[in-house]
């Protein structure tokens, strides 16, 4: 939350209007870099997982660092094809599937990564003596709830691991040359367990005669909340990967390609968002302060009860006062917009020095899956987006959204000249 001096957020907030996202392409090169340096093993590639953050300028400046990508959906494809990337470079998981969709990708040359046998069966149905990698399902996984969490029984990602040879018949029977193994369990593995799932991964992996690489997904974590969350200790981390793949490779009698996929590991701690306060008030057991921002623009808090920093600048350049507990709540009408609770939702008021009414809120950390997870709900117009580049300089890489925006599919809309289109 430092990349940007608190003078110069006040003057973007005025320039660009709030609620506001900001970007800094330092902090995602650097975490690009930390990654590379982290693995000495040759024969690997880094895939961002781009349903973290998709903004072209953010897609550009990862291809600038070398990272090859992992997609979700056919759009995602597309947003990178229109950023520089080769369709060689793109890995694409998707837990829906249709004809179209694997059609378009296996004529193109994306490399499709099934997560269910059907998929696999519709592959062979598009294209006979086809490849693809496969999803498996460890059995299990990591995430403080069952929304975060992509492993193990409760889990709809992937292959069961106890499925996998009903996966090998199914590809023997259509041709299909399974080339890659891959796995994911959750965001915020601590080291213990990303090893853990690792050698499982490898040992799943052996029997198939065809391995091309080891895809051990992302899940890196990210301090949000400096009191209870702890890094991965990357050096070590990077060392175990590249010491297993080395003696792996060695045993398997060729080279096999490693794979991760980090997606909030990249762009987390590169956005903040900016609100400003509309209200002060309080009830009986509670001071709220309320912000013209809200779900729509972080939905991680209300989805997952996730924790964000948030500070407050003073608009009038006064002194910080004393410190009293507050709700941060946001503008929709929805109970659940707020910003400050536990992981299970219960309202969790932090200590700020008094708030008033025109102050900035600035909330860090929402660089993954905040932007990228955005929506319209109650017809608010979305923020415009601001990058900081690599010399300091602010620009607009996305304009603020308008009515004519938050209506644009209706097919029977016809504004009206007169009407007003508001800012908020």
């Amino acid at each position: 939350m430092t990349f940007v001096s608190d003078a110069k957020l006040v003057e973007l907030a005025a320039e660009y209007h709030t609620p506001l996202y900001i970007f800094d392409e330092k902090t995602i090169r650097q975490r690009c870099n930390d990654l590379k340096q982290a693995i000495s093993y040759k024969n690997h590639h880094i895939r961002y997982a781009c349903k973290a953050l998709t903004l072209q300028r953010v897609l550009k400046i990862v291809r600038d660092e070398g990272l090859w990508i992992d997609a979700s959906s056919i759009n995602e494809v597309d947003r990178c094809l229109l950023a520089g990337f080769d369709p060689s470079q793109i890995f694409y998981t998707g837990e829906g599937a249709t004809k179209s969709v694997y059609s378009y990708l296996i004529e193109i040359g994306v490399l499709i990564n099934c997560t269910s046998i059907d998929q696999m069966r519709l592959i062979g149905s598009i294209k006979k003596n086809h490849y693809c990698s496969i999803r498996v399902n460890p059995g299990e996984g990591h995430g403080h709830s069952n929304k975060t969490n992509t492993g193990g029984p409760s889990s709809k990602h992937g292959i069961y691991y106890d499925q996998l040879e009903d996966a090998k018949v199914i590809a023997k029977e259509l041709g299909i040359k399974i080339i890659g193994v891959h796995s994911h369990i959750g965001s915020g593995a601590d080291l213990g367990h990303w090893l853990r799932i690792k050698d499982k991964t490898l040992e799943y992996a052996n029997s198939f005669a065809d391995l091309e690489f080891i895809n051990l997904g992302g899940g890196i974590p990210v301090v949000y909340n400096p009191e209870t969350d702890k890094p991965m200790p990357l050096n070590e981390w990077g060392a175990a990967l590249s010491a297993s793949m080395e003696q792996y490779s060695k045993e398997m009698g060729r080279s096999i390609a490693l794979y991760i996929e980090p997606g909030r590991y990249v762009a987390a701690e590169s956005g903040i968002l900016l609100g400003e306060v509309g209200a002060v008030k309080s009830t009986p057991e509670y001071n709220y302060a309320i912000v013209n921002t809200g779900m729509n623009h972080n939905p991680r808090p209300a989805m997952y009860g996730s924790y964000h920093p948030i500070r407050f600048i003073p608009r009038d350049g006064r002194s910080p006062g004393k410190e009293k507990e507050y709700v941060i709540g946001g503008y929709l009408c929805e109970s659940g917009d707020v910003f400050t609770v536990e992981s299970d939702g219960t309202l969790a008021p932090r200590k700020f020095p008094e708030i008033k009414v025109g102050d900035i809120m600035v909330m860090g950390h929402i660089g993954a899956y905040s932007h990228s997870m955005k929506n319209e709900y109650n017809s608010m117009n979305l923020p415009a987006s601001l990058l900081i580049d690599k010399n300091g300089v602010a620009s607009l890489i996305e304009r603020r959204g308008t009515l004519i925006d938050v209506m644009r599919r209706e097919i029977e809309v016809i504004p009206h000249k007169s009407r007003k289109h508001y800012k908020d």
